[in-house]
């Protein structure tokens, strides 16, 4: 199985660090962020893993090169301009013939990555959280097993972790857009968007004191 790492964003909530370094190399626990999500998915069934790049993205290069000393196989997707988490996703989609989980580099957990599935009928399946205190009117609706933008259900915050198929993005351009906003909001409006809740471990660090508390809880363990 393939998998797309997320790691093209600028990180400005990161400041001062990620003047001149990108987001996905923070530490915690004396690791990257983007060597520990490495790290989980080496323990999982992916093999092969595709990253996008744009902020002083020859630094990430540069520490991960092509992904061996981690059992994969890690090719680049360089973005002259930002594209956004699905315009990322859509430049590269022709690597995928089969579905492919998606991952932000800046995120942290504990989530087995092998257990990700897709049903045949189905064009995405999105892992959702508990809303944060910074989030707490959510993002989605989940009510039966399928994720959609309104309705009746208990809401929920996308944590940026899915497994995609390929026909997802059947006959889009390539330009800017957002994964939930352009591509996953539109198949969930035709009940194509599958769902499930992850009450472990989801860590999205947005900002230094983020960082700073993951950091703190890992020198704790």
């Amino acid at each position: 199985m393939k998998a797309f790492l997320l790691a093209a964003g600028k990180g400005k909530r990161l400041l001062p660090y990620t003047k001149d370094n990108p987001k996905p190399l923070i530490k915690v626990g004396g690791i990257s962020l983007i060597e520990r999500n490495l790290q989980n998915i080496s323990q999982s069934n992916i093999d092969e893993v595709i990253v996008n790049l744009h902020h002083y993205g020859e630094k990430i290069i540069d520490l991960l090169g092509d992904g061996s000393r981690f059992g994969l196989k890690i090719s680049y997707s360089i973005e002259d301009e930002l594209l956004g988490t699905g315009g990322g996703i859509l430049k590269s989609i022709h690597q995928f013939s089969e579905p492919f989980v998606v991952l932000s580099s800046d995120t942290w957990t504990d989530f087995k990555l092998e257990r990700l599935e897709l049903k045949e009928n189905l064009l995405a399946h999105m892992v959702l959280i508990p809303n944060p205190l910074n989030n707490l009117d959510g993002d989605v609706v989940f009510n039966d097993g399928l994720v959609s933008a309104e309705g009746t259900g208990q809401r929920f915050t996308f944590s940026g972790l899915s497994i995609l198929s390929p026909k997802l993005f059947d006959n889009m351009k390539l330009d800017y857009k957002g994964l939930w906003h352009d591509i996953l909001k539109p198949a969930s409006n035709k009940n194509l968007v599958s769902g499930e809740v992850y009450k472990g471990k989801f860590e999205n660090l947005n900002t230094l004191e983020d960082v700073e508390r993951l950091d703190a809880l890992m020198g704790e363990e």
